[in-house]
């Protein structure tokens, strides 16, 4: 399972809940020819305004209820959400520059840097939906369920299965607007967790106030920026050992190279401690990050794979592998899709102690 992966994870965990967040077909259409009507379609949505419902379900237990509402205009995005049944309230503001969340139960407020992200957090519905099929076109297996009408709306209903038992995403049902490709309500199920998600109302032409995508903190809160959440430094083999209390495997480096190594000191139940190592070729592109932490004797939870001959699990959605040796976990994050999983697993059969590169 993931742990936390510093400021890369948490971001990419803010881009996927908000991926999560027309043309006329007969019901013979495939899911095919809806994704290729979607990137032909020339009708893109720059603001709307919504008011969604999620539900979160562990079998029959309902263990979530958020309300939220979002406010979108071109790179500008705010969006309010409260917990029903705990009170949590949280608001977001998203712009080119930054992003600001305000944790209105506790008074914090968390600041992302986002300027160098591009449009990321600022695609269209249609660019939305592609990003959510894109994600896991080879994963799952697509199917058009019908046509139903949702908030006035002609939607298509598709159901995305996947390919393999206990996939990060599991499996998901859409209902997209033929006419904008706005996902009106999503279904997602992985092993006992089902999680639904429903606009209840959708304004696609909303008269925004100048004030909209303002925030308005307390004086007396302090906003604290990201980088600031995970202090590292970069250090050498040798005090990472001394920071781990034991030495650990490193990749070899005759075909890469080990370009910087990170210690981060987290606040975790499960880790205190971090090391990140990145790798690059030798042209210096980036191949792969390295996590490193204590395993606390913990089982890799349904392997797929095996690497050094040991239990090991491969996500294929984030692109990761991870594997537990000599009471540490060891996590890999692909950057480049050149070099594929199976040769990452080929390097790591020739995994040397770090005490023998010291």
């Amino acid at each position: 399972m993931l742990k936390r992966r510093g400021k890369e994870y948490f971001i990419g965990l803010s881009i996927f809940l908000i991926l999560l967040g027309g043309c006329s077909q007969d019901m013979q259409v495939s899911a095919e020819e809806i994704i290729h009507n979607a990137i032909e379609s020339e009708n893109e949505i720059t603001d709307f305004y919504g008011k969604a419902e999620m539900k979160t379900f562990e079998g029959e237990e309902i263990t979530g209820e958020m309300i939220s509402e979002e406010y979108v205009s071109d790179d500008d995005m705010r969006t309010v959400s409260k917990e029903q049944l705990t009170g949590l309230e949280i608001e977001t503001i998203i712009d080119s520059e930054k992003m600001l969340v305000y944790n209105k139960s506790d008074e914090t407020v968390m600041e992302v840097d986002t300027s160098e992200m591009g449009d990321v957090f600022a695609l269209s519905p249609k660019e939305n939906f592609q990003s959510m099929i894109g994600m896991m076109e080879d994963s799952h297996t697509y199917e058009v369920i019908g046509e139903e009408e949702l908030l006035d709306r002609n939607t298509f209903h598709i159901k995305l299965e996947s390919k393999e038992a206990n996939n990060l995403l599991g499996d998901m049902e859409l209902w997209v607007d033929k006419e904008s490709w706005f996902v009106v309500k999503t279904i997602t199920e992985t092993g006992e967790i089902r999680t639904e998600t429903e606009y209840t109302e959708l304004d696609f032409s909303p008269d925004f106030d100048e004030d909209t995508f303002t925030m308005d903190i307390p004086d007396d809160v302090e906003i604290t920026n990201i980088d600031d959440m995970f202090t590292s430094e970069s250090v050498t083999l040798e005090e990472v050992e001394e920071a781990l209390g034991q030495e650990f495997f490193i990749f070899s480096e005759e075909d890469i190279q080990l370009t910087d190594i990170q210690v981060y000191e987290l606040s975790n139940e499960e880790v205190d401690l971090e090391i990140q190592l990145t790798y690059r070729t030798n042209d210096d592109v980036p191949l792969f990050n390295l996590f490193v932490s204590s395993a606390d004797d913990t089982e890799i939870e349904e392997p797929n794979m095996e690497i050094r001959g040991l239990p090991a699990k491969y996500e294929e959605m984030v692109e990761s592998l991870t594997w537990n040796e000599e009471g540490l976990n060891y996590y890999l994050i692909r950057m480049d899709e050149e070099e594929g999983v199976d040769e990452i697993v080929e390097w790591a059969e020739d995994m040397v102690l770090s005490s023998e590169t010291n």
